[in-house]
């Protein structure tokens, strides 16, 4: 193939895209501007009359990459006797693939199975469907044959979904005493050569300024921007992380102003715990945004408590060249849609749960299992959890937004506990008992009290095994968290080195604590990146510069030691049945805050 370009002028952030004299990159589009998104809490223009102080910041972040371990792939076999379709594709969105396989082949999506096995992380950038999903079962049905494609590693971080390279100017307003008043935003998000799922991130970004504080007035508008970078999408944060970020710098900047100590201008804002649940005023849908718990100054002082913030200031004021930072976060955990599970009581006694969630390392197959065996009454290793495969349940979304163990998790512990009903009542039925005086087990139902009245498990359940499906009706969950980190700036190259960092965590009632550790031990990893380290690079033609991992970096073993320390907070949940909270997210989304608040904290000694 022999390639004749012309090279067109080119636009690869939203800095170039809106300068003056930009190359328009769509035909018709005035300026590159996609679209805008507008929110507002309350009365701006009162907010400003009662400030005391006003302080501005203009804030540019880095485009990111997914940045995991395995590449995009995916293999298609094209059943011709049957008139159907199987698919195997490294996605974190099953159904989300379904959908747009199906839609775009003309097949009805029943005939359409989509798994997703084993999957080497994805951090949200695998949550959309790509052309490659579709055109390789095309082909596969053109052929015959199975048709399998496989993306390099270059050829993977040049083409899938980045986040960030937005451009934020902020303004915040306060009183004399520090108490917030309001805040302006204008925002430029950069959307990519076409609009992707990260299209329609703004409300993630600006439901994340309020975080954790009394926000009277919010005045918000995001611009969607074209650009010649590759469409953006929900990486680790999904544009939470944003608004954190935003929020923070601010109220650090604040501080400053006033010579008021940052974590106490936080202090002087918390939301308190007696007024859970709050309602922060910001639209979502038809309604506001409304936290169902947590206990906010207790986060913030567990986390200074545990970074030893009073001896550090000491410290500094005797010359020790630290920084010291804090970042509170909020994170709305789920997506608020219905979620379908179904279990299957087996009469050998074996248990198979269905659900809609698509793992990629997180330990969704065993923390769901835990769920089911804990509402059912059953050992856990008799439990087994069939996940990322869309016969499991008619529908589902992508495994995302923080959402598996309160949407997902909810809705097995629903489905848990209506098999064991049914179960006692199939016992009670043979034992001519009440209910509520029938235990059942693997070995079968018997009465409470009475171990010789039992009938084994074979002659309760038919053949197919005991079936129950459930649905939960998920109304979103919040989380939240104090971060605070210590560091040591080197002048004369501008390293930063971390030598603590501590997260204390409010993520609800763990389901296995091991792996709430380990989800936090890499959001860390994953923001300390975001801070310090990572960059996805167009130059001015618009090339992309940064395809492998010589020039994209990303945290390692070495920059991550010390490990985070953990600490955890529980809190009064409202509206939560099982009081699980998503915590896939919350260990990145104060990170890069907490990171340059103690950065520009050294270089102010």
């Amino acid at each position: 193939v022999a390639l004749d370009l012309e090279p067109l002028p080119a636009a690869g952030d939203v800095v170039a895209a809106t300068a003056p004299g930009a190359p328009l990159l769509h035909e018709g589009v005035a300026g590159n501007l996609a679209g805008v998104t507008r929110r507002t809490i309350g009365d701006a223009a009162a907010a400003w009359t009662g400030a005391g102080v006003v302080v501005s910041r203009r804030l540019r972040l880095a485009r990111v990459a997914g940045a995991y371990l395995e590449p995009r792939s995916v293999t298609a076999a094209w059943d011709q006797a049957g008139d159907s379709l199987t698919l195997w594709s490294s996605t974190q969105s099953v159904y989300g693939v379904r959908h747009q396989v199906a839609a775009m082949l003309g097949l009805a999506p029943e005939r359409v199975r989509v798994l997703a096995e084993d999957v080497g992380g994805a951090f949200g950038a695998k949550g959309m469907p790509y052309a490659e999903e579709v055109l390789a079962p095309a082909v596969a049905r053109r052929l015959g044959r199975p048709v399998r494609w496989v993306a390099g590693r270059s050829e993977d971080t040049a083409a899938t979904a980045h986040a960030h390279g937005d451009v934020l100017e902020l303004e915040l307003a306060a009183t004399a005493g520090g108490r917030l008043c309001g805040l302006r935003v204008r925002m430029l998000h950069d959307i990519g050569a076409h609009a992707g799922p990260g299209a329609d991130q703004g409300d993630n970004v600006l439901s994340h300024l309020v975080c954790a504080y009394r926000l009277p007035a919010l005045e918000a508008e995001v611009r969607q921007i074209y650009t010649n970078a590759v469409p953006s999408g929900f990486i680790r944060g999904g544009g939470r992380e944003v608004g954190n970020f935003a929020i923070e710098r601010m109220l650090d900047l604040l501080a400053s102003r006033l010579g008021i100590d940052p974590a106490e201008v936080r202090r002087r804002n918390l939301v308190q715990p007696e007024e859970m649940p709050y309602d922060t005023g910001y639209p979502r849908g038809d309604s506001t945004v409304v936290y169902d718990g947590g206990d906010y100054p207790r986060l913030l002082d567990t986390a200074l408590g545990a970074i030893g913030y009073d001896d550090v200031r000491r410290r500094q004021a005797d010359g020790a060249r630290l920084g010291v930072g804090v970042a509170c976060c909020v994170e709305s955990t789920g997506i608020g849609v219905p979620e379908t599970a179904r279990v299957n009581v087996r009469p050998d006694g074996s248990v198979t749960a269905f659900v809609g969630s698509t793992p990629q390392g997180q330990g969704h197959r065993t923390s769901l299992a835990q769920v089911v065996a804990e509402r059912l009454g059953w050992p856990l290793e008799r439990v087994t959890v069939v996940a990322g495969d869309t016969d499991a349940v008619p529908r589902s979304y992508n495994s995302a937004a923080s959402r598996t163990a309160y949407e997902v998790g909810n809705a097995a512990a629903l489905v848990a506990t209506a098999a064991r009903r049914r179960l006692r009542e199939l016992g009670a039925e043979r034992l001519e008992a009440d209910p509520a005086d029938v235990e059942v087990s693997p070995d079968g139902a018997r009465v409470r009290g009475a171990p010789a009245r039992t009938v084994p498990l074979a002659e309760l359940a038919p053949a197919g095994g005991v079936e129950a499906s459930e649905v939960f009706d998920s109304r979103r969950s919040f989380a939240s968290g104090c971060h605070a980190a210590l560091v040591d700036v080197d002048p004369e190259t501008g390293s930063v080195t971390v030598l603590r960092y501590v997260i204390v965590h409010d993520s609800g009632r763990a389901i296995n604590p091991l792996l709430v550790d380990g989800q936090l031990h890499g959001g860390y990893a994953h923001g300390l990146g975001y801070a310090l380290l990572e960059e996805a690079v167009y130059d001015e033609e618009g090339a992309f510069r940064s395809a492998s991992f010589l020039d994209y970096t990303i945290a390692s073993a070495a920059e991550v030691a010390p490990p985070p320390e953990l600490h955890e907070v529980r809190s009064e949940v409202f509206g939560n049945p099982e009081g699980f909270k998503g915590v896939g997210e919350s260990g990145t989304i104060p990170v890069p805050a907490a990171i340059a608040a103690a950065v520009d904290d050294a270089l102010r000694r």
